[in-house]
C-alpha cells in the first residue's frame, strides 16, 4: 500500500471548497416581548414617539395602541424568516400610516376589535431603503408580540348578481298601510 501524504490531498480540497455554496445567514429579530405603546396624542400627519424614541407611522386616525417603526419590522422579519425560501422578499417595511381594526381580504372592509388590531398602509423596502411596492398588512399584538399578517383584498368593485330596481309602491302614501309589505 502506498502512503499518501496530507498535504497532497490539500489542493482537492481547495478546489470542492470552492465549488461549496454559500447559504446566506438568517439573522432573526430578537424574540423578547414587546412593549405595547399608544401616542399620547393624535395629531394627524404629525410624527409621535414612543416613550423609548422611536416613532410611530406619521399618520394616525385615533389614539389606539400601535406598534412602532422598529416593532412592525420585527414583525416582518419574523414573517419572512417562517416564510417558504427560494423567492426574494423585500429588505425592511416602513408604516405610512395607520388605522385601528383588521381589514379583511375577502370583502376589502375594515373590522373593529377589542384588542389592539391595527391596519396599516406598508412601504416595502429594497436593501438601499427604495421603496418597491406600497400594501395594506394588518398588525395585532399577541402573546406580547407585535405579528403582522399580509392582506391581498380584491383589486374590483364588487359585481352585482343583478340590475333590477326595487319594485316601487304607488299607494305608499295611503295612511294605516305597512311600511314593509
Amino acid at each position: 500500500m502506498t502512503k499518501t501524504k496530507p498535504f497532497a490531498l490539500l489542493p482537492l480540497v481547495v478546489l470542492l471548497a470552492g465549488c461549496a455554496s454559500r447559504e446566506p445567514a438568517v439573522v432573526l429579530p430578537p424574540s423578547g416581548p414587546d412593549a405595547l405603546y399608544s401616542p399620547e396624542r393624535v395629531v394627524p400627519g404629525r410624527l409621535e414617539y414612543a416613550p423609548d424614541r422611536s416613532t410611530f407611522a406619521p399618520i394616525l386616525t385615533e389614539r389606539s395602541a400601535y406598534p412602532t417603526q422598529p416593532e412592525a419590522n420585527a414583525a416582518y422579519l419574523r414573517l419572512i424568516a417562517a416564510a417558504p425560501p427560494g423567492r426574494p422578499y423585500p429588505a425592511s417595511i416602513w408604516l405610512f400610516g395607520c388605522k385601528p381594526g383588521a381589514l379583511d381580504a375577502q370583502t376589502a372592509r375594515v373590522s373593529r376589535y377589542r384588542g389592539p388590531v391595527v391596519h396599516c398602509a406598508t412601504d416595502f423596502l429594497d436593501h438601499d431603503g427604495g421603496r418597491i411596492r406600497r400594501e395594506t398588512a394588518n398588525f395585532y399584538y399577541y402573546d406580547r408580540v407585535w405579528s403582522m399578517q399580509p392582506v391581498y383584498p380584491p383589486k374590483s368593485s364588487v359585481a352585482w348578481r343583478n340590475r333590477e330596481r326595487s319594485p316601487k309602491d304607488f299607494w305608499w302614501w295611503v295612511p294605516g298601510r305597512p311600511r314593509y309589505e
